[in-house]
């Protein structure tokens, strides 16, 4: 509870649906309150189930942006993800779309998250990692991010996952 009205105070809450109602409504119009007591073992099965029960991970009943894993971290749905995706390209690399260019085909895909490029990259069997580790990339690549690459500077990558990519505002 305190640090949610820290963050709201301070107005750097990292769920904006929550942000915006804080500063929209005001401190008096939220509340946090125990709904029940279990022992921490019981913790995440609990809060997942009041989470569906009360479905408050959809915008229009309450405020989770997701449910939660083992390790007390958001599992975001898809339509989280994308929205994310799309915010963080702007916000991080100042562009809204990019594409990935097949390096042996030619052929051209635009994306505008880095979800749908993972996902067509992973689908198409030109990456096998972990959806986060293979955003992560084409966000690094998209941005100029330098490798450790045993160079004295590092290098930037030209291309991911055989393919070239570019940005596209």
């Amino acid at each position: 509870e305190y640090k949610h009205f820290w963050m709201l105070k301070r107005g750097s809450h990292d769920n904006n649906h929550l942000q915006n109602s804080f500063n929209k409504f005001g401190i008096d119009s939220f509340k946090f309150n125990v709904i029940e007591e279990c022992e921490e073992s019981l913790l995440v099965n609990k809060e997942n189930h009041y989470i569906d029960y009360f479905k408050s991970n959809n915008q229009s009943f309450g405020y989770n942006m997701a449910i939660v894993n083992d390790f007390r971290r958001n599992c975001f749905n898809d339509e989280v993800k994308k929205k994310l995706s799309s915010h963080n390209l702007i916000k991080n690399g100042n562009f809204k779309k990019y594409s990935l260019i097949n390096i042996e085909t030619s052929e051209e895909h635009i994306f505008e998250t880095l979800v749908d490029g993972a996902t067509y990259l992973i689908n198409n069997g030109f990456a096998k990692g972990k959806p986060r580790n293979v955003r992560m990339s084409i966000s690094n690549c998209l941005r100029g991010i330098r490798l450790n690459n045993g160079c004295p500077n590092g290098s930037i990558r030209k291309t991911c996952y055989k393919h070239k990519f570019k940005i596209i505002n």
